[in-house]
């Protein structure tokens, strides 16, 4: 199976620890994505997102600075065996987080709509999730 990675780097009006935070618990995963998640903080635990779509396990964590995981979509064409990886790399910039992201080993015939996925359900959900958080 032919793969390929995606790289993307975003800014985030919000500390490197609450960006963290969001992604890694299950109540905030929810408010943010708007759909069901079973994910946690806790190394070397299964973690699912978007009512199951998306499955995996948290490989390396480094609370406010690193989220590495074990990925994969839920399609028909995507193998059962196979799990890509993704990198969240924060890096605290002036009164932000500066994101560096990582998906590896992503099947070719899902690259386009993965790599369009992560900008339209988790950075820009993630952007207004912030802003709701700023202004309360």
């Amino acid at each position: 199976m032919k793969t390929r990675n995606l790289i993307q780097e975003l800014y985030f009006n919000v500390d490197p620890y609450v960006f963290y935070t969001a992604l890694l618990t299950k109540k905030e995963h929810e408010l943010f994505t708007g759909s069901e998640a079973n994910i946690s903080d806790a190394l070397n635990t299964e973690f699912s997102a978007y009512s199951n779509y998306i499955k995996g396990r948290n490989v390396l964590l480094d609370p406010g600075k690193l989220i590495v995981q074990e990925w994969r979509a839920v399609e028909e064409h995507w193998p059962d065996y196979h799990y890509s990886t993704v990198q969240f790399k924060l890096k605290k910039l002036d009164n932000g987080t500066h994101l560096t992201f990582i998906h590896k080993g992503i099947p070719e015939l899902y690259f386009e709509s993965i790599s369009n996925g992560w900008n339209d359900y988790y950075w820009e959900p993630l952007k207004k999730y912030f802003n709701r958080l700023a202004a309360q």
